[in-house]
């Protein structure tokens, strides 16, 4: 009786370990078909079709060797960046230096995940953070294999980069000057001159901080006034105030009145800035149209040099 219950029981084992066996062979066959389809698909140029497939053989990395693992990852990432999705490409291209940081083709892999970070960026118009991504990889690179074959194409991705970041700085100066934030765009102009002069037409953008540092008086007469405009809101409030609550609008004052001196400060020292900056301008780039300019536009001020 006993022999019975067991038999039945046995042959149920067998055949869950042969269901079991045939699908470790299937899941095998499977990752050598796709991969091998990818391989294919990348040699004929379907990218897409190429990355599709790499994609499905890593699902069964156990069933790849350990050669085919490493061969995958990396021309998943390479078809994504000939297929153009450099979104997808930069997540695999990451993920391949992460694994392989001392392969010969880790130096490639770099060169196409910096030029991907640099096509994800968008334009000078909006944030630069993909940009300066880039930068930082290819920094990254050039440390890790300075004689590299890549290193002359990383190093052009990287003046292409400064280029896109130093005109997304000159469009935020620009913005700053027009709308007559004149001392701020400034310090924009300045920062760009010190950061990224070799990206710009430097003598046109120093004519542009001069220009801003003497019209610099307009933004500390509006910031000036705006304070002054808190300030007596603020004294008001006295009267109507006793004990904490009075000394928290005494702090106040003293705070408002303290800035009104910052922004007449900041005056002072724009006109000093500027005309320091005007005799340079003059010994470095002669008495052009731009210097003539300044100086028109420093004759019309109420202050001498």
């Amino acid at each position: 009786m006993r022999m019975k219950k067991i038999i039945p029981l046995l042959l149920a084992l067998l055949f869950l370990g042969s269901c079991a066996k045939m699908t470790e062979e299937k899941r095998a066959r499977k990752a050598q078909e796709y991969y091998t389809a990818a391989i294919k698909a990348f040699n004929e140029k379907e990218y897409d079709d190429a990355a599709w497939n790499f994609n499905e053989a890593l699902k069964f990395m156990d069933y790849l060797t350990p050669r085919q693992i490493e061969n995958a990852k990396f021309l998943l990432g390479k078809s994504y960046y000939l297929d153009g999705d450099y979104v997808n490409a930069v997540v695999a291209l990451e993920d391949y230096i992460f694994y392989y940081p001392k392969l010969s083709r880790t130096e490639e892999a770099y060169y196409l995940l910096v030029d991907s970070y640099i096509k994800v960026s968008p334009d000078p118009y909006r944030d630069q953070e993909y940009t300066w991504k880039a930068i930082d990889k290819a920094k990254e690179f050039l440390s890790r294999f300075p004689n590299s074959p890549f290193a002359p194409k990383v190093q052009e991705l990287i003046d292409e980069a400064y280029r896109k970041i130093a005109k997304h700085e000159l469009l935020i100066a620009k913005f700053y000057e027009d709308y007559g934030y004149t001392y701020s765009a400034a310090i924009r102009y300045r920062d760009i001159l010190l950061n990224f002069s070799k990206y710009v037409s430097e003598e046109e953008v120093a004519f542009r901080y001069i220009r801003c540092l003497l019209l610099s008086d307009e933004q500390v007469r509006f910031e000036k006034d705006k304070i002054k405009d808190l300030l007596d809101e603020t004294k008001d409030k006295l009267e109507d105030v006793k004990g904490e609550e009075r000394k928290a609008v005494e702090r106040r004052i003293r705070f408002l009145e303290g800035e009104i001196e910052r922004w007449e400060r900041i005056g002072k020292r724009a006109r000093e800035e500027a005309l320091e900056a005007m005799k340079k301008y003059r010994e470095v780039y002669g008495n052009t149209l731009y210097y003539r300019k300044l100086e028109e536009l420093l004759k019309k001020k109420a202050w001498k040099s």
